[in-house]
């Protein structure tokens, strides 16, 4: 029979195991967190992320992309970006882009209604040229159709991010991740706030 002083030792050993193994987990934890994410870079998508923001890769879910979604793909230049889907495939959308705040409609495939996109980040962020050709650049007036597979992405801040409106569509096989959790900073850390919505149009 142990006495009291084994009994300690013995409960003292089974604490030291125990916070080794929760140690050992946390901090595999955190190795795979930060390996699994993506490190926002640039003003494209302020003031929803800003430089630096670190955001879990939804790598698993990305054949599952919804409208609004924060997704990281890349342009013909091989570089990571990072956006938001306004226009799903089968949409038709337009964009009315000046000097002030864009507006954008879309309607959906098989309704014929058409929903002005809301987003109040894009308020505060006016500029471009006219928009888009039928290929969703920036350069003409027209509605354009997204193709089957392809989405059309933008950037919160508007004025300032190179997105679909230089680029074209992106394929549905280009984009690696959807982005809708951020890690770090640990103060903001939780799903990313989505700004965005469909609203009746005028």
């Amino acid at each position: 029979m142990l006495s009291s002083y084994e009994r300690g030792i013995a409960a003292i050993r089974v604490l030291g195991i125990t916070a080794l193994i929760g140690f050992f987990l946390l901090a595999v934890g955190a190795v795979a967190a930060l390996a699994f994410s993506v490190q926002v870079k640039g003003t494209s998508m302020n003031p929803t992320l800003t430089h630096g923001d670190r955001l879990q890769a939804q790598f698993w879910n990305r054949s599952s992309i919804e409208r609004f979604d924060l997704v990281e793909t890349r342009t013909p230049e091989d570089v990571a970006i990072v956006k938001r889907v306004i226009g799903i495939p089968g949409d038709t959308v337009t964009v009315e882009s000046t000097a002030q705040v864009p507006v954008v409609t879309v309607r959906p495939e098989g309704e014929s209604v058409a929903y002005r996109v809301a987003n109040p980040e894009w308020d505060d962020q006016p500029g471009g040229g006219m928009c888009c050709t039928v290929e969703g650049r920036e350069g003409g007036t027209g509605e354009f159709v997204v193709p089957e597979d392809e989405y059309w992405l933008v950037g919160d801040n508007w004025g300032a991010s190179e997105d679909s409106r230089v680029y074209g569509f992106f394929a549905a096989d280009a984009i690696e991740a959807k982005l809708n959790f951020r890690i770090l900073p640990l103060g903001r850390f939780g799903s990313v706030p989505n700004p965005a919505s469909l609203v009746a149009a005028p």
